[in-house]
């Protein structure tokens, strides 16, 4: 007969890694490709390569991939206990999710979109108790000259602001995480952790891993199944009530959180910039002195600060002294030095003045916002929102912000500090050369005179150990000024005096003033990065605390194992393959779950449904079915009641077909990889409606008991249920897997060595085939179709087909 399929292959193309796993993009004809490399790779319809993102490490392996709802955000899982989630525009890893277990299952949900009356509705209730006004209040964040992390490349304002990439989500989406200790992870539009649900399986099972997780779109249900070390397949069922009832609360949450997130990342890059601008303007003169104290040490004549006083007491230099100034400084060497302290310092005040203030105050509004948001207890109350920790992150905001108006108080002193001992340099290196000196730096007051004697005193004071180098092992270095400080991880070495100021002695003569919440600390020995480090902290500790009170209220419902008795060998561990989706039929919603029982391939496979609507809500029922001969007796199946149907496919016993792979192609169709079992073994792709499985068809998991016998299950024979047109057997290939997508009608299937895929697409209409098949074209076609609809974000490229053309790949190190 021939393939009447609506099937089309576009494509057969090479890769240059064995593939793991393949996702399509939801919203553009885009698939992420990961290898045994640890590499991710990005293609094209046409299989032109957009970028790849390298391994994190050279032990870590890509487990799973998923896309966000709106396909802007690719998640990537690694068997090192970390999610990256990247931009799909070039790669940049916007945010990292740390420390979530060695990941076995991702999947990223996004809730039902509202009808439109709903919709209206909403935003009249929405806007009832926030709106979000900080783009009216707050100024933009200006972007960053040099490169340091993902932040500073450049960008406009727009892309600095949304780092996350969250602007636009009006609907929550959650990513789920599944780890190999049975941790289940949930994260509000992948960055806010909702919280952490901990499986436990009764008995002394432990769970090896978790196959895979599902949150219902309507957020009322989450299910996973699980890998026992028993060998066996378990599903838990929850309650997720609170997430459906608190979803607009939980959203704001999340954006705040997001939003937060995002100036912390910048705060970051502008502090790095400022530490990485100050080591640069000092290395040339602290090693220079390093030099010349070392020397001295070794000749035992004295001290750099000796000689310096000497200088400055006498007017005559050591012979040491001497050489220094005029060979190894130089008088042009200090002019450089000092336009670059001065420059540099000019560069930190603005980085103060536009960002870290700007920064610092636009945090202190969000946590307003969410301070104002923790006083309604019937709103976010139920979330765990505390206002008690997020008075404590604003007064930390503000301890911050004293910081760095301190900063920038030492700047202006420390520029007027510098310009002096420079110039009274400059003057001694020109008199030492017999050069004329200017008549305006020529004069040397008493003022200036004991400014230079108190500043040699105060940073000159190097000290060697028994061996010749620094004590107690620190760098060596002057303290040439007291900007530096700030920078780095330690306490100050020389705090601001606050003796006489009038702030502080007005509150030491007003203990009750000097109390109030509404005073923020001055830490005064601790520097910028310790402050920032502190902000970190306390913001996340605020921000992250209610993840404990939403997932504390989820309910397990259900608990049961999936006992395969046809499975004697059970001493060997198997790998099941598992896919889980929403349906909405009606005013019904199901949560099903598609497994196989076995390892790749097997005879049949499973699906179970749990409502979350209905007058059936937690009810699980479960079928069985697995493929005879494909298309025979489909009239004859279609005439007969359901009872009729099912004794009729279970009175055929041995499937002619193995199971080589399942996914869910959409929220209606069920798509199979099948191989005929026979020696030729020729794979067949096969898409089975769902809505051929009538109720008759499903066994009520509730009536059986905690333990389901799935070799009891009667197995339907999806064979007859399935159009001639519904299939397509492909020649010439061995096939091991394969990844679909409903919305962008596309397969592709992977053969057996897994350097090798064949692309296809899928509900071609005859008419338009016809057309195809006269153009006479698949290249021009996969073109045509990446250049379309969902594709306008990703910029057009040549179409070659050449594998060893690399200049459209962007690699990126992490």
């Amino acid at each position: 007969m021939p393939d009447q399929s609506c099937f089309r292959q576009v494509d057969e193309k090479h890769v240059s890694a064995e593939v793991e796993c393949m996702v399509w993009s939801p919203k553009m004809d885009l698939i992420a490709v990961a290898n045994v490399q640890g590499e991710v790779i990005l293609y094209r319809l046409s299989w032109q390569k957009v970028w790849m993102l390298s391994s994190v490490t050279e032990e870590s392996q890509v487990t799973t991939l998923a896309w966000r709802p709106d396909g802007k955000v690719l998640a990537v899982g690694y068997s090192s206990s970390r999610v990256l989630l990247v931009d799909v525009e070039n790669s940049d890893v916007l945010h990292t999710l740390a420390n979530v277990g060695h990941v076995t299952a991702l999947t990223w949900i996004s809730k039902f979109p509202q009808k439109v009356e709903e919709v209206s509705e909403g935003a009249e209730s929405k806007k009832g108790f926030f709106e979000d006004k900080s783009t009216q209040f707050l100024p933009k964040l200006p972007s960053l000259n040099k490169s340091f992390g993902n932040l500073n490349k450049s960008q406009s304002e727009d892309v600095v602001e949304d780092s996350k990439k969250l602007k636009g989500q009006t609907d929550l989406n959650v990513l789920l995480v599944g780890s190999q200790t049975g941790q289940i992870m949930l994260y509000a539009y992948g960055i806010f952790p909702i919280g952490c649900v901990d499986v436990v399986i009764p008995g002394d099972v432990q769970v090896c891993r978790v196959l895979s997780v599902a949150l219902s779109k309507d957020l009322k249900a989450l299910t996973a199944v699980l890998h026992g070390d028993d060998q066996q397949l378990y599903q838990v069922v929850y309650d997720t009530s609170l997430l459906a009832s608190r979803h607009t609360e939980l959203s704001l949450l999340a954006l705040k959180y997001g939003q937060i997130s995002t100036l912390l990342g910048y705060l970051q890059s502008t502090i790095k910039q400022m530490s990485e601008a100050w080591e640069d303007i000092l290395r040339t003169m602290d090693s220079k002195l390093l030099k010349f104290a070392e020397k001295k040490y070794q000749m035992a004549s004295g001290t750099v600060s000796n000689d310096f006083l000497e200088l400055l007491m006498f007017g005559t230099p050591s012979e040491e002294l001497q050489t220094f100034l005029l060979q190894d400084l130089t008088e042009k060497g200090l002019k450089k030095l000092g336009h670059s302290i001065e420059t540099s310092y000019s560069n930190i005040q603005k980085l103060v003045l536009k960002q870290l203030q700007n920064v610092g105050q636009a945090v202190m509004y969000h946590l307003g916002d969410l301070s104002g948001m923790s006083q309604w207890e019937e709103k976010f109350g139920v979330l765990g929102l505390s206002n008690e920790s997020l008075q404590a992150g604003i007064s930390c905001t503000g301890s911050f912000l004293l910081k760095a108006c301190e900063l920038q108080l030492v700047i202006d002193s420390s520029m007027k500090n510098f310009k002096a001992f420079f110039r009274w340099l400059y003057v001694v290196i020109q008199r030492l050369s017999d050069e004329p000196v200017p008549a305006e730096l020529n004069k040397m007051t008493q003022q200036l005179f004991n400014f230079v004697a108190e500043f040699l005193k105060e940073h000159f004071q190097e000290e060697f150990d028994d061996d010749g180098n620094f004590n107690e092992g620190k760098k060596p270095g002057f303290k040439l000024e007291k900007v530096g400080q700030y920078l780095k991880n330690e306490d100050l070495h020389d705090p601001p005096d606050n003796e006489n100021n009038p702030w502080v002695k007005f509150l030491e003569t007003n203990p009750a003033i000097r109390g109030s919440p509404m005073l923020y600390p001055a830490r005064n020995n601790k520097s910028l990065v310790q402050m920032h480090e502190e902000l970190e902290t306390c913001l996340e500790n605020a921000l992250t605390k209610s993840t404990g009170s939403i997932c504390s209220s989820f309910r397990c419902q259900h608990i049961y194992g999936l006992l395969n008795t046809d499975n004697v060998d059970v001493a060997n561990e198997i790998s099941p393959k598992v896919e889980q989706f929403t349906l909405s039929s009606g005013n019904e919603n199901f949560l099903y779950s598609i497994f196989t029982a076995d390892s790749l391939p097997c005879d049949r496979f499973y699906v179970s449904r749990h409502p979350t609507t209905g007058s059936d809500v937690g009810h699980i029922e479960l079928a069985a079915l697995r493929f005879g001969n494909l298309g025979a007796g489909l009239n004859l199946s279609l005439n007969l009641s359901g009872s009729e149907r099912l004794s009729l496919s279970g009175s055929e016993r041995q499937s002619p077909h193995k199971i080589r792979d399942i996914a869910c192609y959409d929220e209606k169709t069920i798509s199979v990889l099948l191989v005929e079992d026979n020696d030729d073994a020729m794979p067949i792709l096969v898409q089975f409606p769902l809505a051929a499985l009538s109720d008759d068809y499903y066994r009520d998991v509730n009536m059986i008991g905690s333990s389901v016998d799935l070799g009891k299950i009667p197995c339907a024979n999806g064979g007859p249920m399935v159009p001639e047109s519904s299939y397509k057997k492909l020649e010439n290939m061995k096939a091991v897997s394969f990844a679909v997508s409903g919305t962008r009608k596309v397969a592709c299937v992977l053969f057996s060595s897994k350097r090798r895929v064949r692309l296809f697409l899928m509900d071609v209409d005859e008419e338009e085939d016809e057309d195809e098949s006269e153009a006479g074209s698949h290249d021009n076609t996969a073109a045509d179709l990446t250049a379309g609809e969902g594709s306008n974000d990703i910029e057009d490229e040549d179409q070659d087909d050449d594998e060893n053309k690399e200049n459209t790949s962007v690699r990126m190190d992490l």
